[in-house]
């Protein structure tokens, strides 16, 4: 009985230890990117992005702390524009830069 208790204890800390060493992004940390603007919603500060080696879609916010290279804003960003840069994911789970270049 000890045994198999035992057992489905360990089981679950290994479960666990593999959750969470298995997760690549955690809030706070900067992931880089690059891609294609799809699409601006300089409304909302948003900037659709595809990475055109993954085909990978994502949709990046930009704010106040943002740091823009090459650009004065996401008005000056349109369609087929070339940028790179990283973000972070906050608590809600949005993409926020932290900064961008136009290539």
């Amino acid at each position: 009985m000890y045994s198999i208790h035992r057992r489905f204890v360990m089981c679950g800390v290994v479960l666990l230890v593999l959750l969470f060493a298995g997760s690549s992004v955690w809030a706070g940390d900067a992931v880089p990117f690059s891609g294609n603007v799809k699409k601006v919603i300089a409304a909302k500060n948003k900037v659709a992005i595809k990475d055109p080696a993954t085909k990978k879609r994502f949709t990046v916010v930009v704010n106040e702390k943002s740091k823009l290279t090459g650009l004065s804003g996401i008005g000056d960003l349109k369609k087929g524009d070339a940028v790179s840069g990283q973000y972070v994911v906050n608590d809600k789970g949005l993409y926020v830069v932290t900064e961008m270049t136009k290539k």
